[in-house]
C-alpha cells in the first residue's frame, strides 16, 4: 500500500468515525434514537413506507439477522415500525413505517441536517462535495456487500 493510499484510507476512517459519533450522539440526545435506528426509518420512508426485510437489510448494508433485530427493537420498544406478512407470499415479511415512526423521523431530520452541516458540509466547497460523492460512490460500487467478496487472504 502506498503512502497516498494509506493516508486517504486513514483520513476517510477518521472523518467517518467522528461524523458517526457526533450524529449518533446528537440523535440519541435530541430525537431518542441512535444512528442505525434512524437509518431504518429513513430507508423505509424513501421506499414509500414499506419494504421487505431482505431488501431493507441490503439497503442498510447489514445482515438479515441484524436487520431483523433492529426492526424488532423499533417495533417492540418504540412502535415506529411494524412487521407484516404478505398474504401473497407467507414467507415474505415486510417492515412498515408507522405514523409514530414518521413523526420520529421528522423530529430527527433537523438534527441530522445540523450535524451533517456543522461537522461535514460547512467545511467543504460544493465542488469538493460533489467530487467526494463521486469518489465514495465509486468505492461503494467497487466493493460488493455480500459474503462472496474475497480480498485474497
Amino acid at each position: 500500500m502506498s503512502t497516498d493510499q494509506l493516508g486517504a484510507w486513514r483520513a476517510l476512517y477518521r472523518a467517518d468515525t467522528l461524523l458517526f459519533a457526533h450524529l449518533d450522539q446528537a440523535l440519541r440526545r435530541s430525537a431518542g434514537m441512535g444512528y442505525f435506528e434512524h437509518e431504518v426509518l429513513r430507508v423505509l420512508d424513501q421506499a414509500g413506507g414499506r419494504l421487505r426485510m431482505a431488501p431493507l437489510a441490503k439497503e442498510l448494508m447489514i445482515s438479515r439477522s441484524g436487520g431483523t433485530r433492529l426492526v424488532a427493537k423499533l417495533e417492540d420498544k418504540d412502535g415506529w415500525v411494524v412487521r407484516k406478512s404478505s398474504p401473497d407470499d407467507r414467507r415474505a415479511t415486510w417492515a412498515e413505517l408507522t405514523p409514530d415512526g414518521r413523526k420520529a423521523l421528522e423530529t430527527a431530520q433537523p438534527v441530522v441536517e445540523a450535524v451533517v452541516s456543522t461537522f461535514f458540509a460547512d467545511h467543504v466547497s460544493g465542488e469538493d462535495l460533489r467530487r467526494a460523492a463521486r469518489i465514495l460512490d465509486l468505492l461503494a460500487d467497487a466493493n460488493p456487500n455480500d459474503d462472496g467478496f474475497d480480498c485474497g487472504f
